[in-house]
């Protein structure tokens, strides 16, 4: 067990999104559930009860289509600013009764934020190693997911702003013919 307390890895993304709409990725269900585990694994079921206390349980089928169950525990929520929360993949014979520890971080930074995802306690190097590659996949997912989000939002606005102004051109038009027909 000594040797798994040292094994551990840190990644640090900016996301273009603020720190905000990040968490929220993070912790609302609906959203995590569109973009939350790497690019070749397809996700079953996923439950977030982010709270402290409450439970993470993700159902997941590998690429070589083997389905696996990863669950864990939040262990703190600071809205905004960090999650952590325990992980066990549940099937794996090198995580049994064995928990690592996921923290996910969030600072405020120019034009985005800075997400710094720390994985400790790992059972190997083999599964520090797929995890870092997991991670790097899911952060890009999540990188995707925002900027997919903010377009749709930026289109929903500009076409709420030109309907707005159709509007107002409507109501001048008619505003007009009403005064010439008195």
């Amino acid at each position: 067990m000594a040797e798994a307390e040292k094994l551990s890895l840190e990644i640090k993304r900016f996301i273009n999104a603020s720190r905000d709409q990040v968490y929220a990725a993070w912790t609302d269900p609906a959203q995590l559930t569109k973009w939350f585990g790497p690019e070749n694994v397809k996700t079953r079921n996923l439950i977030a009860d982010v709270r402290v206390g409450g439970q993470f349980r993700w159902d997941l089928t590998d690429p070589d289509g083997k389905d696996l169950t990863i669950s864990g525990e939040y262990r703190e929520v600071q809205p905004g600013k960090k999650i952590v929360f325990t992980w066990q993949l549940e099937q794996d014979e090198d995580w049994k009764n064995h928990n690592s520890i996921v923290a996910v971080e969030f600072f405020d930074r120019e034009n985005g934020t800075e997400l710094r995802l720390t994985h400790e306690k790992l059972p190997n190097e083999a599964s520090r190693d797929d995890h870092n590659q997991g991670w790097n996949s899911v952060l890009d997912k999540l990188e995707k997911f925002l900027m997919v989000r903010s377009a749709r939002h930026a289109l929903r606005r500009q076409h709420s702003e030109r309907r707005s102004v159709q509007h107002e051109r409507r109501l001048a038009r008619n505003a007009g013919e009403r005064s010439r027909a008195r």
